[in-house]
């Protein structure tokens, strides 16, 4: 029977053989990959969001995207949102978000529950990107309150 010492020694010279021989982006998934958190504040510019809106309508918004801690300009942003359902108290709208940054854009898609001009926090996915977020994935909360969204993003790469 083999101590436990050297089956530890084995086991990890084992690990690290097989660690570096994957491929680098294989070797990074294995390792947890890297997280940035993403923090942005987006002021809208334009909207065509109807005054009143109906059960298949849609409309585009126009972002400028700040640094949430410092407030410089970072980017810009747009979304589509169509509208999934309306009752008298609620709105549910199906949205896709394109942040587009320094370093390359995100592509996020959110559904978010409206409950009349109160604030309104959803789950919002990170589907892809560009540049150096070409392989993107992960995802945060996208806070609505008029003209202001915050994003608080976890994007893994």
């Amino acid at each position: 029977m083999i101590p436990s010492a050297v089956r530890g020694i084995v086991t990890t010279a084992a690990l690290a053989t097989a660690l570096t021989l994957l491929p680098p982006s294989a070797a990074g998934a294995a390792g947890g990959g890297d997280i940035e958190k993403v923090d942005l504040l987006g002021v809208t510019m334009i909207s065509t969001k109807p005054r009143h809106v109906e059960p298949g309508d849609s409309w585009k918004t126009r972002l400028n995207l700040y640094t949430e801690k410092k407030k410089t300009y970072a980017g810009n942003g747009t979304s589509r949102c169509d509208t999934v359902r309306v009752t008298a108290h609620k709105l549910v709208v199906q949205c896709t978000r394109v942040l587009r940054l320094e370093k390359g854009s995100l592509v996020l898609s959110d559904q978010v529950t409206h409950k009349g001009h109160a604030t309104a926090t959803a789950k919002t996915a990170i589907v892809g990107g560009t540049g150096r977020y070409h392989s993107a994935y992960g995802q945060g909360t996208i806070t609505l309150a008029g003209p202001l969204h915050h994003f608080a993003l976890r994007v893994d790469e």
